[in-house]
């Protein structure tokens, strides 16, 4: 404590004692400029000559005090030459700052002695401050900091000296942040812009890990801080921070290193267009939001093609990043070009579908390119299920979904991929919610549609030629029958709507109710009596269940339902047509009892 630390205090307070009475004695005019810059030389070299001689003599540790108070009292005297005087051309200056520099370098590598270098650092950050007039030079200003910082990330990376890099870091920080709020106009955007993009070149190329995504972070705020709305100027600044810094990680070979500048540049574009109050330049803004999807889009394929391994982050980061880009481009695009939601849903889908295709024809014997190529499938046909309710409206969405799953399980069957023909059966299930909870009451009343020829009733069948062909592609299992079983399902809930509001249509209004229980019951069970005939000609056991079921069910509701509620003339009816197609039903089976037992028997022995 009393050798070492007394020491370096002692040293930054001279330094400190020297600059106040420099200020004070340009304040109080006691010397003319020439004389308190010779001053100032005189003393620096003088402290740096003793600790020399210190040093020799064995005093190291206090020599190293002297040495660090002397180099920064020179970058007072060089620095208020130019800065303040105006005493010496920029270059003349620039040059003895640069000479102070390497001298200080030279003599802490000498001496091994960080002190030295921490301390002249220390000196030369501070000495803006303390000897600020007001006057603002940024060019000078800027290239003075950038070779202080260049300086001590050198010494940092020679020597190790990783105490160095936090002490240049934070006085660029907090002298960059103290100029832009003393002195910034509009006018020196060029020079801000040009030094906060040196400086973080300087340190995100900085060995420690840190470096990167602070510098990162830090950069990013300072541009879309100096080129706030209306200036689309600001992203294309981003987008080149955020392939800078993509590339120095990949170069360090950091796993996380696309974290800060993904989450920089969307987060502070998210900020820089929130500010903008003025109508947007949807065109130019889209352009460089699609650059920089892309940019992250492209990481996943190239680590593969170059040999390194895909980890979980990657994969995530491919997900994440078209998610926020169709977030941001659907805020674009609202409202004026609400028209084209739609179709930019579907052109992610596409690039992801065909980055999917090549990931999985490069993926060779190796299995590490399956689970990135499905995962672009699956990205690429959520964006798909989600275009059509982007582009179209009503009926469309249904039958744009019935026709996607149409085409997946087709797919899926023809490549053997039971996923996507899971992933279908997942849509389909979407498509049977819209049918019966929203296309089936499209109409308000039964006089506002034809039967049979309307939007209501082409829907259903879409949806149901798309169940029945998935199950044809699928051939065998639940994922056939489920398919199936839905479009029959779909197919007598269309002819019911249909029956129904013929009633309505032709029937008094006193009779509408019982003329309806008893049309639907009626076709119900020919519907039924379709199925088991059906069945019983092709072999299909499954056309046999499902008309037996139905017959059942329509027999439940008449006994249960109709029997209370319809009319005395309706009510015989009901059950005459009902009995007559029971009995046809049974006469089928007694018909062909020799082969449904045959069948049965069949079956038995397969088991």
């Amino acid at each position: 404590m009393g050798l070492t630390w007394i020491n370096r205090i002692g040293a930054l307070t001279l330094f400190l004692g020297a600059a106040f009475f420099f200020k004070y004695a340009v304040d109080n005019q006691w010397i003319g400029p020439w004389a308190r810059v010779l001053l100032g030389i005189a003393i620096g070299l003088s402290l740096a000559a003793s600790a020399d001689r210190l040093w020799r003599g064995g005093h190291r540790v206090y020599a190293q005090g002297l040495c660090g108070a002397g180099a920064a009292i020179l970058y007072l005297a060089f620095y208020a030459a130019f800065g303040f005087y105006q005493l010496l051309p920029r270059e003349a200056a620039f040059g003895l700052m640069l000479a102070t520099t390497i001298a200080i370098g030279i003599l802490s590598l000498r001496y091994n002695a960080l002190a030295i270098a921490a301390l002249g650092l220390l000196g030369g950050y501070a000495t803006p401050i303390l000897l600020s007039t007001g006057q603002d030079q940024p060019w000078f200003f800027f290239s003075y900091l950038l070779l202080l910082n260049a300086a001590a990330l050198g010494w940092a990376e020679l020597r190790e000296w990783r105490h160095l890099e936090p002490l240049a870091f934070g006085s660029t920080l907090i002298l960059y942040a103290a100029w832009f709020h003393q002195h910034f106009l509009p006018e020196k955007r060029l020079v801000a812009t040009s030094f906060a993009l040196a400086y973080y070149a300087l340190f995100a190329a900085a060995p420690s890990p840190w470096l990167l995504p602070a510098s990162q972070l830090l950069a990013g705020l300072a541009l879309v801080t100096l080129w706030a709305p209306p200036h689309v100027t600001y992203l294309p600044l981003a987008l080149a921070l955020s392939a800078a810094g993509l590339a120095i990680g990949e170069y360090r070979r950091r796993p996380k290193s696309p974290l800060m500048p993904f989450a920089g540049f969307w987060f502070f574009y998210a900020s820089w267009h929130l500010a903008w109050s003025q109508s947007r330049p949807v065109g130019q803004v889209l352009l460089f939001l699609t650059g920089a999807f892309l940019l992250f889009l492209s990481r996943l394929p190239w680590q593969m093609w170059i040999g390194r391994v895909v980890n979980q982050g990657s994969l995530v980061l491919l997900a994440v990043n078209a998610a926020v880009y169709f977030t941001a481009g659907y805020s674009l695009l609202e409202p004026e070009y609400s028209d084209y939601r739609g179709r930019f849903a579907i052109a992610l889908a596409a690039v992801h579908a065909l980055l999917g295709l090549r990931l999985w024809s490069e993926r060779g014997s190796e299995p590490r390119g399956a689970k990135p190529a499905r995962l672009c499938f699956g990205i690429a046909l959520c964006f798909l299920i989600l275009a059509a309710p982007l582009q179209f409206s009503g009926y469309r969405i249904t039958m744009a979904w019935a026709l996607e799953a149409a085409a997946l399980a087709w797919i899926g069957s023809s490549a053997s991929e039971s996923r996507l023909v899971r992933v279908a059966l997942v849509i389909y299930a979407l498509v049977l919610g819209r049918l019966f909870l929203i296309d089936s009451w499209m109409y308000l009343s039964a006089a506002a549609y034809e039967g049979l020829w309307n939007l209501r009733f082409l829907t259903f069948l879409v949806a149901v030629a798309s169940f029945w062909a998935a199950a044809w592609w699928t051939r065998a299992g639940r994922a056939a029958l489920a398919p199936y079983v839905a479009g029959h399902a779909a197919l007598l809930w269309a002819l019911v709507l249909e029956v129904v509001g013929w009633v309505s249509r032709n029937s008094a209004a006193r009779n509408v109710a019982s003329v309806s229980g008893m049309s639907v019951s009626i076709l119900m069970a020919l519907y039924g009596l379709a199925l088991v005939a059906a069945g019983l000609f092709t072999w299909f056991a499954v056309n046999r269940i499902l008309g037996l079921g139905l017959i059942g069910l329509v027999v439940l509701k008449l006994y249960l339902s109709d029997v209370w509620l319809l009319a005395h003339v309706y009510r015989i009816v009901a059950f005459s047509a009902l009995g007559a197609l029971l009995l046809t039903t049974s006469y089928l089976y007694s018909h062909h009892r020799a082969r449904i037992e045959s069948w049965w028997s069949s079956e038995q022995d397969h088991q």
